[in-house]
């Protein structure tokens, strides 16, 4: 038993409708700027109508339940409500094409999905490879096309009658996919017991208490939104403040007049922040942390702190970790810039070589995460589930080191992930639909840097014999198959590629090129 007994995340919200049901759950404010509030109370009854009506439609426990949702309230009682009928959640990036979410519903079996207007196109596009699809709800509208059930009409029905289902803390909450090192991404599967444990860990490290109001504005299908925000903010009975999207110009005023006490950004919001004019009431807010991921220049990170009066509280985590898995303390211990600090309850983390011996302080190596929370497994993977674990260590393919106080230290990414706007993309994704233009010989793709938005994504492409395809060609084949955040913005076609005597592509090699090409350019520019 841990610290999460046998709570599951429908308990969790019965927990607080028992304690405060008239308070504000969520309070949410879409990009029409009309804000809209729901109390536990409220929440949970809009969980139990959308569960009833998945339960009668035929949804079973064990079931996935697709998401394809932008930020709203609909998302969490979604979520909430395949929950509470012991089905599955799975979150979908709202950026996803045809072809990203075929292959998702095929691979995870989807037997209903909650949308929303926009995204019908795309369920139209994948209706053929949508054979699994009993069920479909359509939120957010007054008219829905045929075989959707409409959310508005399920929302207004009366009281709902109280079925629940009994769930077990070890059952799957969500599956929720990530992009790693292959060429299509892996649906990482989250439990009920380790969701409880998160929420409580974070809780934790950031002191969060009843009265905290935490803005989330980064997508809820991702990690960081629901377990920086979401799920911290129920375990402690407080108001999560839900934006529909960033915009750098509305941003810090609706943290301030929402009287946010806690924000989590990543380096594109906090430079994008930093853009704009100045103002007095710049400091003036309630905020008492942010929560911060990926390397700033020294310069950016004091400016914000100095200008925003904000502690910028980094760490490190992934989606197999539940979102962080180490972070700065807040509360305890001390801060240091630029370092990923020490483990939450329940982790452990080690430094290791390729024989899992630890390597001695200050030396670089493999990052580990072992304890809990740590996922399950990959769906429908058995062995990616075993390559990513080793003696109860989950490898998580990034490089770090521990200084003399026992604090981990970010060196690099050993897979081959680019890091864009706190989006992971797979390299060999973008690299697999390249190579499937019949005018590409070969490909590799690399991440280069972007002053706004951390790394951009350059693609080197090999032309068939006498093929003609140009780079515009080459990224209207991209956005086809790939989300707009995966789609080169560079392309450079090369002869051949550098390879090693038993023809592995090195990319290191072309990062370096790219990177003295880069030097050279701005130098040019200020001789």
């Amino acid at each position: 038993m841990d610290a999460s007994g046998r709570l599951t995340i429908p308990g969790l919200l019965r927990i607080q409708v028992e304690r405060n049901p008239e308070k504000d759950f969520v309070v949410f404010e879409n990009d029409r700027g009309e804000i809209s509030r729901h109390t536990y109370r409220a929440i949970a009854t809009q969980v139990a109508r959308l569960a009833n009506n998945l339960s009668d439609a035929g949804l079973r426990a064990g079931e996935n339940v697709a998401i394809v949702l932008t930020n709203g309230p609909e998302f969490l009682v979604a979520w909430f409500a395949a929950n509470q009928i012991g089905a599955v959640a799975v979150p979908v990036n709202v950026h996803y094409t045809p072809d990203e979410l075929g292959y998702l519903v095929e691979n995870a079996e989807i037997a209903a999905v909650v949308t929303e207007p926009r995204f019908l196109p795309v369920f139209e596009a994948i209706a053929p490879r949508a054979d699994t699809i009993r069920h479909r709800v359509l939120a957010r509208s007054d008219v829905a096309p045929g075989g959707y059930a409409l959310y508005s009409a399920i929302m207004s029905e009366g009281d709902p009658i109280d079925r629940r289902t009994a769930v077990d803390p070890r059952d799957a909450s969500q599956i929720i996919y990530t992009s790693g090192t292959t060429s299509r991404p892996k649906g990482a599967v989250l439990d009920h017991n380790n969701s409880v444990l998160q929420g409580i860990s974070v809780a934790m490290l950031f002191g969060m208490r009843a009265s905290d109001r935490i803005c989330v504005v980064l997508p809820l299908f991702h990690v960081n939104a629901q377990f920086v925000g979401v799920i911290p903010t129920l375990t402690v009975g407080g108001t999560v403040v839900l934006l529909e999207a960033f915009s750098a110009t509305r941003y810090w005023n609706q943290v301030r007049t929402h009287r946010c006490t806690g924000i989590s950004i990543v380096p594109m919001i906090l430079r994008t922040l930093l853009a704009q004019p100045p103002t007095d009431a710049d400091s003036a807010h309630d905020v008492r942390f942010s929560f911060y991921a990926l390397p700033t220049a020294p310069e950016e990170w004091e400016s914000f702190e100095r200008r925003f009066k904000v502690t910028l509280v980094e760490g490190y985590g992934l989606t197999e970790t539940y979102g962080i898995c180490t972070s700065n303390p807040l509360v305890y211990g001390v801060t240091k810039r630029h370092c990923i600090g020490l483990p939450l309850p329940g982790h452990e983390v080690r430094v290791v070589d390729e024989e899992m011996n630890d390597v001695a302080q200050g030396h670089v190596g493999q990052i580990v995460v072992g304890g809990k929370p740590l996922f399950s497994n990959y769906y429908k993977n058995a062995a990616a589930s075993a390559d990513c674990m080793r003696g109860g260590w989950f490898l998580t393919g990034d490089n770090g080191y521990l200084d003399a106080d026992g604090y981990l230290n970010f060196f690099d990414r050993g897979k081959d992930v680019i890091k864009r706007a706190g989006e992971n993309i797979a390299a060999t994704e973008v690299e697999r639909v390249l190579n499937d233009h019949p005018e590409i010989l070969e490909s590799a793709v690399i991440g280069v840097f972007d002053p706004l938005r951390d790394e951009a994504v350059k693609a080197y492409v090999v032309r068939q014999k006498g093929a003609t395809i140009d780079a515009a060609q080459v990224i209207e084949w991209c956005a086809k198959y790939l989300s707009r955040f995966k789609v080169p913005s560079f392309v450079e076609f090369r002869d051949d590629l550098p390879k090693t005597s038993i023809g592995k592509i090195q990319k290191f090699v072309l990062k370096n090129e790219h990177a003295r090409q880069a030097a050279e350019e701005t130098a040019g520019s200020q001789g």
